[in-house]
């Protein structure tokens, strides 16, 4: 809890100095000072119990409030204000001089805090306390998870053989070359079971008897006291080794195994397995591949990392742990909650229904199924109920370890997480913002390549290579979520942490008022019962309402008290409303919203809202507005939002009107805007769009205008880089005259912008060496091209997305050579009612991941799709005969 709330609280600082308001009140001087002083602190800081909880809050409890008084001290100083005299001129002098006096005392109070635990660290003579602590966790953890019963472990007999088939494998060379065999899989799921399973068959005791050596990589693993452990099973004493380097170790151990295996007669009596145990990274594999890498030797290992797993070169497969069927569950929940009974034995009826419900929620984690039996061991099948309400909390726990081995940075992204517990999925580009808001990540840890978004999506990848999220991909990373066990025990550790409060109003179960403590972030479910908020909800930074429409009639919803008093939350930087419907009666858009001072992000994605309030162009420190509300309801927008300067990324509804009909929407005074999605040509200014500087991502529509596709390409044609990131959709556009196709033409040869949807009649594509190679996707609709298209687009070297949908060629068969589409990971064929027959080279689209076939009638393809592509991951066919 220590470190990672002095973590926030840095990061919090960091943004906060390179803040407008810090700079025009003349406060980054003190502010850096507090950073440096918690930088220093916190790479002291070894272990979170070296730090009190209490401590630890109070600082970040302080560092709120720094930030708040730096927002409120400039918001008095005007925009006038002249760095050189702060708080010391002007109108309300005075006034300014106390609150200067105060922000200079909340940053002496913190560097006191910090003097007072530096002491409590120094005189803490348990220096190993981190490491002591992570060990005694990994073995109660370790002792949970070994449910070897009887010398047979539960429901592994088939994942067990498989592995079993590749050590055992004597293919030609195996003798001069090391495998490694890595088990793969988040907590709980069984991994070291099933390696001792292995390990200790007797198979393998007599296929390696002469040295079976088993290496637990723990966090205070030292790898020269691990191998001097090691070499003397080779050498006996190592006491002339006492001095040697933990290289020189490495290399010795390495000598006696290749020594050992290169001894035919050694050969004949047995070979070297050995067995790695938790291993966290590629780092620590890389280290030990020096030692255990002998030729002829097997290895196995078991990590959570997959990055780990996939990263060894050696490995002829990965195995990725399977789950427990639920019948193995039920087995091993009998085992485990009743060890006397006879393994043979029927359990009671209504036992066995309640007890197949209960392994349900361990969702086939052996782990969580034994944490459930000692939860029910004594307790009869009445008492089940209360156990079944109350399991999800405790077997989330056991997911615990590979929470604990994140970075503190990592687990501040991951407890992030909870605010979306039950969104099927969450977009990586709101988690970019609300993460940049919150000071997760910053500008400045970028560098000169990367963007936020770039940032966002890394450490979304990491948490998907240790198993803590669910990723979906189409090309790019598409969204991600928390699932299972692993978001319950996300959300149990947000809220443990004061990170986050869920109130549900669905449920009953809610107290009847929740209080905050120091917690600044609150998502409320809607529902049909009452709970209230004590009065510190007015420190609330964060507020995020969801509608989720379960089964409940509108008129039952309650509308939550916070929001009849908005007014007062003056220190929210963020409001996600989710799926409201703002327009049943008294459940109105709170006027009051459009007075929150230091607001930067408002979503009203996927509600039903049918005016904006001009009002709105009040949020003057507003940096993102999500104004894409459900598809079936249109809104009227007034000409207001050109107003809100600080404005960086603008989401616009896919369908608006504005006030005056026949006037365009106005983006003129948005010189900070970097993103503008949904823009339309028929309501918006084009004008605009090449005075915002710093635009880069842009989405925009163009239906059946050729002036304004005109207007709006032509300009792009001078920064192409800028507009690399950017999209465009043109609709209803055919090309029956020279003048339109013309213009067609050439935006085939300029590639500006690279993403490209068209709709429309075309009749031919201009041939290959008339087409920007810069196209990264395409999308044809209703073009009833007279050619076959493959022959034409497969020659483009970066595309990666290709849609051919309603008619978009008019012949029977396509045909993809063996070289093409070299980028290409998704190809989607929809609507092709005159397609007959689909071929392709067997090296064409190496890169194919996602193939979707739909509503294509005459199309003759063998049910595995082998005819058209050696190999798919995502296959989905229908409609076809």
């Amino acid at each position: 809890m220590a470190k990672v709330a002095l973590l926030l609280a840095i990061k919090k600082l960091r943004q906060l100095i390179l803040a407008e308001e810090t700079e025009r009140i003349g406060a980054d001087r003190e502010i850096s000072d507090v950073v440096q002083s918690l930088e220093i602190f916190l790479q002291d800081l070894t272990a979170d119990d070296q730090m009190p909880s209490d401590s630890a809050r109070e600082i970040e409890e302080l560092v709120y409030r720094v930030e708040y008084m730096v927002e409120n001290l400039a918001s008095k100083s005007g925009r006038s204000f002249v760095k050189q005299f702060p708080l010391c001129s002007g109108h309300g002098a005075a006034v300014e001089k106390q609150d200067r006096s105060e922000f200079m005392k909340l940053c002496t109070t913190i560097k006191r805090l910090l003097s007072e635990n530096v002491l409590q660290l120094s005189s803490n003579v348990n220096v190993d306390s981190s490491s002591s602590s992570w060990d005694n966790c990994c073995k109660k953890w370790k002792q949970i998870f070994a449910n070897e019963l009887g010398g047979e472990a539960v429901g592994i007999e088939e994942e067990k053989e498989l592995i079993l088939r590749a050590l055992f494998d004597k293919s030609e060379g195996y003798e001069h070359r090391f495998e490694v065999i890595p088990i793969w899989g988040p907590s709980g799921t069984g991994k070291s079971t099933l390696a001792h399973a292995i390990i200790n068959d007797p198979r393998v005791v007599q296929e390696f008897r002469k040295h079976r050596i088993i290496i637990t990589v723990s966090d205070s693993f030292n790898f020269k006291r691990e191998y001097s452990s090691v070499l003397t099973r080779f050498v006996g004493s190592t006491t002339d080794y006492e001095d040697s380097t933990t290289d020189t170790l490495a290399e010795k151990i390495r000598e006696q195994l290749e020594e050992d295996e290169s001894r035919k007669e050694f050969r004949k009596e047995s070979r070297s397995l050995i067995l790695l145990e938790d291993v966290r990274s590629i780092e620590d594999w890389q280290r030990l591949r020096r030692a255990v890498g002998a030729k002829g030797s097997r290895i196995l290992v078991t990590t959570r990392a997959k990055e780990a797993a996939e990263g060894m070169n050696q490995a002829p497969y990965v195995h990725r742990k399977r789950p427990l069927t639920e019948e193995y569950s039920l087995e091993l929940l009998k085992r485990t909650a009743w060890p006397k009974m006879d393994p043979g034995a029927e359990i009671g009826k209504e036992i066995a229904t309640k007890g197949l419900e209960m392994v349900k929620k361990c969702e086939g984690l052996p782990g969580a199924v034994i944490e459930l039996a000692k939860l029910v061991a004594g307790k009869d099948a009445s008492e089940w109920e209360i156990v079944l309400k109350n399991a999800r909390s405790d077997l989330s726990q056991v997911m615990t370890p590979s929470y604990d081995e994140l970075s503190d940075h990592l687990k501040l992204c991951f407890l992030y997480l909870g605010h979306f517990r039950e969104d099927p999925e969450v977009e990586p580009e709101k988690l970019c913002h609300l993460w940049t808001i919150e000071s997760l990540i910053s500008p400045h840890e970028c560098g000169s390549t990367l963007t936020l978004l770039d940032l966002t999506e890394e450490n979304l990848k990491v948490l998907a290579q240790k198993g803590m999220i669910d990723v979906q991909r189409r090309i790019e990373l598409k969204s991600c979520r928390v699932v299972g066990l692993m978001g319950d025990m996300c959300l149990s550790k947000a809220e443990e942490r004061d990170l986050l409060k869920v109130m549900d109003l669905r449920t009953e179960d809610n107290p009847p008022s929740f209080y905050f403590s120091r917690t600044r972030n609150l998502v409320i479910y809607l529902g049909k019962y009452k709970s209230q908020v004590n009065p510190q909800y007015r420190n609330l930074r964060s507020l995020r309402i969801i509608e989720t429409n379960d089964h409940q009639r509108l008129e039952e919803l309650v509308w939550p008290p916070v929001l009849s008093d908005v007014k007062q939350l003056r220190a929210l930087r963020i409001l996600d409303f989710d799926r409201i419907d703002f327009r049943e009666k008294g459940r109105e858009l709170p006027e009051s919203i459009f007075a929150l001072p230091l607001l930067r992000y408002l979503s009203f994605k996927g509600c039903f809202l049918e005016v904006l309030p001009s009002s709105i162009s009040s949020l003057s420190h507003l940096q993102v507005l999500d104004l894409r509300i459900h598809d079936f309801c249109k809104i009227i927008i007034p000409n207001v939002l050109r107003k809100m300067r600080r404005l960086q990324h603008l989401y616009l509804p896919k369908t608006f009107q504005m006030i005056i009909k026949g006037e365009k929407l106005r983006f003129d005074g948005l010189t900070e805007l970097q993103t503008l999605k949904n823009f339309t040509s028929e309501v918006c200014e084009i004008a605009d769009l090449f005075k915002l500087t710093k635009l880069r991502y842009l989405d925009v529509k163009v239906e059946g205008n050729l002036d304004d596709l005109k207007s709006i390409t032509s300009p792009m044609k001078t920064a192409p880089e800028r507009w690399s990131h950017s999209s465009i959709e043109i609709k209803k556009f055919d090309c029956y005259t020279e003048k339109r196709h013309k213009v067609f033409r050439q935006l085939m040869e300029s590639g500006i912008p690279p993403k490209f949807s068209f709709e429309g009649h075309l009749y031919q594509l201009p041939p290959y060496n008339l087409i920007s190679e810069r196209f990264t996707e395409m999308v044809l609709i209703n073009t009833q091209l007279c050619e076959d298209p493959m022959a034409t687009l497969e020659k483009l070297p970066n595309l990666r997305l290709l849609v051919l949908k309603d008619d978009a060629f008019l012949v029977k068969e396509i045909i993809c050579s063996a070289e093409g589409f070299p980028q290409l990971e998704l190809l989607e064929l929809s609507g092709l009612f005159v397609l007959e027959k689909c071929r392709a080279g067997d090296k064409a689209m190496p890169r194919l991941s996602h193939l979707n076939i739909e509503n294509c009638d005459k199309v003759e393809l063998l049910p595995d799709g082998s005819e058209f592509h050696p190999v798919f991951k995502d296959f989905l066919s229908r409609n076809i005969p």
